[in-house]
């Protein structure tokens, strides 16, 4: 039961996130000349969107983006707001 209360409010953030920074920074910040560095980087960063990809979409996760949409739109209407015709 409580693996089931778990999986439905589910993660703040989508697994994998941490695997795609560090295959990121292998892609971009460790170039060397033969590529071997551009393809593991690349190679990591696909493993983590695989990951995120199979990560459940929560509560936890539903919430936080209703408040990411709540800010910008916020920050929209005021935008809006301060234009003058």
């Amino acid at each position: 039961m409580a693996k089931d209360v778990l999986g439905i409010l589910g993660d703040y953030e989508p697994k994998g996130k941490m695997i795609q920074g560090v295959g990121k920074f292998i892609l971009w910040g460790l170039d060397d000349p033969f590529h071997i560095t551009t393809i593991s980087g690349s190679i990591i960063y696909g493993v983590g969107k695989i990951i995120e990809s199979r990560s459940p979409y929560g509560l936890r996760r539903a919430k936080m983006d209703l408040a990411e949409i709540k800010r910008q739109m916020r920050e929209l209407i005021l935008d809006v707001s301060s234009l003058r015709v």
